[in-house]
């Protein structure tokens, strides 16, 4: 059923009026639509684990005596979200749901004073000896390393692992807070505070009903907010320099282009400008200039790659781990062979890799 169709029938049915909006979506989006947008959400085509996915998350944001109608095959159900819950529900249903006639949840509080207590505890007198000698400027790379195991899991779709290094890196910002506080500067009340404040400010169309649309120009105009709050002069102003070189070129590149400026930086026939530079890079033997010309097609090529939709940092990070993986694989193959990496000529090794290509070729494409 068509978008037109349906506003039809819904309208005919008195489920809605012309002056409606509504956000029409597929029972297969059930699990990723926003549920809590200021007009009415119809879900149509919902399949029995669908509707259940869809009553689960809304049930976790409003109460069970929010409204919500139904329609199964030409029936119309009227009825609250814990009969939904209980229900079983039909094939192929339509489901309309208003946020504004429902009550939200009041929000589930979960206490972290237990954590903050442990992390003081560590850093007071007769605590922690190493704890209580480090600084923000020690902790970074436990912080970076803790991030990257939690990129790992997200991964590898260990979820198990994820709440472990989520844990981890929260304590990390606790530890870091706590420094702060004990210094004078802020506490974690502070940080949580800080935040919350910033997403309200930087979200008016989620939390002021008069701050407009937000799918209008939403990259454009979360930068163009935060340059205002932070009074900013230059677009790129407060970008670390000291991030990844391939990180810093994603991060300059998306605030170059959410201002439209992406077309004075770079040609309309990529493809075939990267293959110019690339060849200008083969051809020059001098090594500052080498050096340039491969920072220019890098720069190029990353602009090329977020073109395609493909965030070239995991991209990198994901043939990365590939590699690694097929190099264990690899030396696991020669072990069997009463071989060892180190000990092998360059002659061997390239023999005894070709002969685990042919042998293995799930583990090179």
């Amino acid at each position: 059923m068509e978008r037109n169709e349906l506003m039809h029938l819904l309208e005919i049915k008195g489920l809605l009026s012309g002056e409606d909006s509504f956000t029409l979506v597929s029972g297969r989006e059930a699990a990723v639509v926003p549920v809590t947008m200021a007009h009415v959400l119809v879900v149509k085509n919902c399949l029995p684990e669908e509707g259940k996915t869809l009553t689960a998350r809304l049930l976790a944001v409003y109460e069970e005596d929010s409204p919500l109608i139904v329609m199964n095959h030409g029936d119309i159900l009227r009825l609250r979200l814990k009969e939904m819950e209980i229900r079983k529900p039909g094939d192929r249903e339509t489901i309309l749901f208003d946020s504004r006639k429902a009550k939200e949840r009041a929000l589930s509080s979960y206490d972290l004073g237990s954590l903050e207590h442990t992390v003081h505890r560590l850093l007071a007198p007769g605590g922690c000896p190493w704890d209580r000698s480090q600084t923000h400027e020690t902790l970074r790379t436990y912080f970076i390393q803790e991030v990257y195991e939690v990129i790992d899991a997200i991964d590898r779709k260990d979820m198990d692992n994820l709440k472990e290094e989520l844990g981890d890196v929260l304590f990390q910002i606790i530890f870091h807070a706590a420094l702060a506080e004990k210094e004078g500067y802020f506490s974690m009340q502070d940080v949580a505070d800080g935040v919350r404040d910033k997403m309200v400010r930087r979200h008016p169309f989620v939390f002021d009903k008069n701050g407009g649309d937000s799918t209008i120009s939403a990259p454009r105009e979360w930068e163009k907010r935060k340059r205002i709050e932070k009074n900013r002069k230059y677009l790129l102003s407060g970008v670390p320099k000291g991030l990844p070189s391939l990180l810093l070129t994603c991060i300059i590149q998306k605030k170059v282009s959410s201002n439209g400026l992406q077309d004075l930086l770079f040609p309309e026939d990529l493809p075939a400008d990267l293959e110019q530079q690339i060849s200008r890079f083969l051809e020059d033997d001098r090594e500052m200039d080498r050096e340039k010309k491969a920072g220019i097609f890098l720069f190029a090529l990353v602009h090329y790659l977020q073109e395609k939709g493909i965030e070239p940092e995991l991209a990198l990070h994901r043939s990365d781990t590939d590699f690694m993986s097929r190099l264990r694989s690899f030396e696991d193959f020669i072990m069997q062979k009463g071989k060892n990496l180190s000990d092998m000529s360059p002659e061997e090794t390239l023999r005894l890799w070709k002969d685990f290509i042919a042998e293995k070729p799930s583990h090179w494409s």
